[in-house]
């Protein structure tokens, strides 16, 4: 009959729904899970230079964040990962060209970055830094920064 071949249909739809709920829920979490773990097995890119923590996380392992740093001032700047620049024999971490970019993995833990501009004869640039002190989760994959002449103090 009529009825009996809607009540079948209408029974598998709801399996079916029913079904798609469970795997949606399993699916989530194992995505929180695999986010708490970070991503030890997945090293950081050839070629990309690795930053441990001044102050490591206490979980986390060997997971990394790939951080793309990118200059968007019309200085060349000089980039010092924990450490202080003007510190006899400490030189930048890496030196960022205008609408340069660059890749560093940063393990979990605490970070300072600090920013100034570079590359000119003394008294032609602006006497001004960037600095900030980071806070990298182990859960964090990768992310963007980027350096905007209104953020120098």
């Amino acid at each position: 009959t009529v009825e009996d071949r809607d009540g079948k249909y209408f029974g598998r739809f709801f399996l079916g729904v029913a079904t798609l709920g469970l795997s949606e829920v399993t699916i989530q979490q194992e995505e929180v899970r695999q986010a708490y773990e970070g991503s030890p097995s997945c090293p950081p890119p050839q070629g990309v230079k690795v930053v441990t923590a001044a102050k490591p996380a206490s979980a986390g392992g060997q997971s990394a964040a790939v951080a793309t740093l990118v200059n968007g001032t019309r200085w060349t700047i000089g980039i010092y990962l924990n450490q202080e620049p003007g510190t006899p024999g400490v030189a930048p971490f890496a030196i960022l060209r205008p609408s340069g970019n660059l890749q560093v993995a940063f393990r979990p833990g605490q970070h300072t970055l600090l920013a100034r501009p570079t590359g000119a004869p003394p008294g032609t640039l602006p006497d001004v830094q960037w600095r900030r002190q980071m806070e990298i989760d182990p859960r964090v994959r990768g992310f963007k920064l980027q350096f905007n002449e209104a953020d120098f103090k």
